[in-house]
């Protein structure tokens, strides 16, 4: 950064020592030049300190949550780690069946406590909202006929 600001005091002493003035239109231009240049050298430098003051808040940001990670994780010991999948008996993927949607082949995940539900239920692919389950046997046998037909 401060090169920068170095090659554009050379400029500026460049330009007087040439003799460049606001008289001429080209020295009004190299002076105009001169003077954004210097500006945007400002500007560079103090977009370099931000950064700086950036890295250094995000590297503390950083350092806070690993050290609360640290202390929430302390009391775990190595099988107490979370898994990906859970143990047999927590899986409750039993408890579920999937119907495909016959219109737009979407696959719908019921609760097989609908099965045994005494009211009529339908229902509906959320994609195309047409009816892919109703827990009642005339539904059964009405897809039966039809799938004969």
């Amino acid at each position: 950064m401060e090169d920068l600001k170095s090659q554009v005091s050379f400029l500026r002493g460049l330009a007087s020592g040439l003799d460049v003035s606001n008289e001429t239109k080209e020295g009004k231009l190299l002076l105009k030049i001169i003077d954004v240049l210097a500006n945007i050298s400002q500007v560079v430098d103090s977009l370099g300190k931000s950064y700086e003051e950036l890295i250094e808040y995000m590297e503390a940001i950083d350092q806070d949550l690993t050290d609360l990670e640290d202390d929430y994780y302390e009391g775990l010991e190595d099988e107490d780690e979370f898994e990906d999948e859970p143990d047999d008996d927590e899986t409750e993927e039993d408890n579920y069946f999937t119907v495909e949607c016959p219109d737009c082949k979407e696959v719908v995940y019921l609760d097989e406590d609908l099965l045994e539900e005494d009211d009529t239920l339908e229902v509906l692919c959320p994609k195309c909202e047409r009816v892919v389950f109703v827990n009642d046997k005339h539904f059964d046998e009405g897809e039966e006929e039809e799938n004969n037909d």
